[in-house]
């Protein structure tokens, strides 16, 4: 039989899942909230853009325009984020995967970051295979490619970007290089984890959780995501995935 002891340590275990469930319940919920309106403002957003450039506005306006552009883009794939974390930390990565071609989803991901990087004084140049067509969840990698294109922009020092794409017949290969600042041999292991950042000044923003959430996401696919790097030489982020990837069901 349970002793008093017992019995009030299992109450106070049950009480902190339930707690942590709300939590991730009201994340969930306030990432979704928060993500829907953003969608019609990016939208306007972007026809703003195409109209004043088409009547020839002012310099000083299109740049006010393009900025305008990245605020939104950045608070949308913030709320993305938040909506990923809750799924993760709930247990409910599920992926829909479907077939498509690799290497066009990392160069649509690429164009989406030429400004951003542009904006920091740095380029993106995609090279190695044309087509890669496998079955992966379409959304989870494109989350995966955001963080670590958007990482590369922040810590690459204004230096060129390149992304490598290569396969074989059982997978594909994602290299996202940079060089930037790096990362010190004792901080390669905990980049991956929860609220951990390569660099800790905080000017830089951030959650420090697109690593921790990429890695999920690869793993859940059956791949793995890997770093190489030293500090002063920039950073190599090294995505591999298997050719299909299982469906819900089967997950």
């Amino acid at each position: 039989m349970k002793n008093d002891s017992d019995a009030e340590r299992d109450g106070l275990i049950e009480e902190l899942r339930a707690a942590i469930a709300a939590r991730d319940e009201f994340i969930a919920i306030a990432a979704h909230e928060l993500r829907n309106p953003v969608t019609p403002i990016v939208a306007q957003a972007q026809l703003i853009a195409a109209r004043a450039r088409r009547e020839g506005v002012s310099e000083a306006l299109l740049k006010s325009i393009d900025n305008l552009q990245l605020a939104v883009d950045h608070y949308l794939r913030r709320a993305t984020m938040l909506l990923e974390i809750s799924r993760v930390n709930a247990g409910r990565v599920r992926l829909q995967p479907e077939t498509f071609d690799l290497c066009a989803m990392v160069r649509d991901c690429v164009r989406n970051h030429e400004q951003l990087a542009a904006y920091a004084g740095a380029t993106i140049e995609v090279s190695g295979a044309a087509e890669i067509v496998g079955s992966w969840d379409r959304m989870a990698l494109e989350q995966v490619m955001d963080n670590l294109l958007s990482n590369a922009v922040r810590y690459g020092d204004g230096k060129p970007i390149r992304v490598v794409l290569s396969a074989d017949e059982d997978g594909a290969e994602i290299d996202v290089i940079d060089q930037g600042i790096g990362i010190a041999p004792q901080d390669r292991a905990r980049i991956f984890e929860r609220f951990e950042r390569a660099v800790g000044n905080t000017a830089q923003g951030g959650f420090g959780i697109g690593l921790w959430l990429s890695r999920q996401l690869v793993l859940a696919h059956g791949g793995e995501l890997e770093v190489e790097s030293a500090l002063g030489q920039g950073s190599t982020f090294v995505v591999r995935l298997p050719r299909g990837t299982a469906s819900e069901a089967e997950q």
